[in-house]
């Protein structure tokens, strides 16, 4: 069950350049990365990585709506909108979670 977590957009990024995310000097022990063409499909690609590693999700779109006190998930920058079908640059949003 994920109990604390935090949602990290980081906009939108060519994958070859893109920093990372990590753990290091945070309270939390876990992290992943999605991609997307909009923060919406990159929050879905997280929880879908959250999920397959064995977490527990169900909820967590409500929770994550609740905390980033959103009425819908965003889908606004759009990547296809702004760069068309550059391949590799993508919307990249975290989530860090214990």
């Amino acid at each position: 069950m994920v109990k604390n977590f935090e949602v990290i957009d980081h906009g939108i990024e060519h994958t070859q350049y893109f920093q990372g995310c990590g753990v290091s000097f945070s309270p939390f022990t876990n992290v992943v990365t999605g991609i997307g063409d909009n923060p919406a499909e990159a929050i879905d690609d997280c929880l879908e990585q959250m999920a397959t590693n064995g977490c527990d999700v169900p909820g967590m779109e409500k929770r994550i709506l609740e905390q980033e006190g959103w009425d819908i998930m965003p889908t606004t920058p759009d990547r296809q909108t702004i760069y068309g079908d550059i391949d590799e640059i993508y919307c990249h949003v975290s989530i860090r979670w214990n």
